[in-house]
């Protein structure tokens, strides 16, 4: 797998990593009893670790707050924030109607609390550049809807065009399905996120995926750091 990025994107967000997780032998089924135990166990686990707090104690946590940065200037809240009070204090299921690989990655985004897109690699054009966005810049979001991304933004383009953003998401082309057997995850990280954070997020990523497929493969994990 061959993953660059542009000097735009390193002059732009000093010391933002991006992270790419390829696993191989994978599926996304609607259920899976071993996956939905242990996003019952993680959903009690978030909300007893928060059941004393409100949403402004979320906020404060160390990754939130290092993502809520980014955000900010674009006038928006960083959506994991909203998905962990959701979960931790509104009692919401995890459990994701996108089937399982978008449930593992969602049990793992709201235990790291890191940003996460999850692509088909069948549906992927090489070569895969992460960069910036710039006026002007489209694509056609995960629900089908056009998208003009905002200026100033982290994302990943392939050899067709931006496959996810990080204020608009995943798109539709490239998304996780049920044909899905190869699959992408791409983590953006702005500053203030470990490298080490980004490594024990994709442990989890795989640990969830296996729960599924036990003979899934981890094929190559890369961090670009700015």
């Amino acid at each position: 797998m061959s993953v660059e990025a542009t000097t735009d994107w390193r002059s732009t967000f000093p010391g933002a990593s991006v992270g790419c997780l390829l696993m191989h032998g994978v599926s996304n089924a609607e259920r899976s009893a071993a996956l939905d135990e242990r996003l019952a166990a993680l959903q009690t686990h978030l909300r007893e670790s928060h059941a004393s707090a409100d949403r402004a104690a979320l906020a404060n946590l160390p990754a939130i707050r290092a993502y809520q940065a980014h955000y900010r200037p674009f006038g928006q809240t960083y959506h994991v924030l909203r998905q962990l009070e959701s979960v931790a204090l509104k009692g919401r299921d995890l459990r994701s109607p996108g089937g399982t690989l978008v449930s593992a990655m969602f049990a793992a985004e709201l235990s790291s609390l890191l940003l996460t897109a999850g692509h088909d690699v069948d549906a992927l054009a090489p070569p895969l550049v992460v960069d910036g966005s710039k006026a002007g810049d489209r694509f056609v979001g995960i629900n089908g809807q056009a998208r003009e991304l905002k200026p100033g933004d982290m994302l990943m383009r392939d050899g067709q065009g931006i496959i996810s953003a990080v204020l608009n998401g995943p798109d539709q082309r490239t998304r996780l399905s049920e044909r899905t057997r190869r699959a992408l995850f791409v983590t953006y990280a702005p500053a203030g996120i470990a490298r080490a954070d980004i490594d024990d997020h994709f442990d989890q990523i795989v640990k969830h995926v296996r729960l599924v497929d036990p003979r899934a493969e981890e094929i190559e994990r890369i961090i670009l750091s700015a």
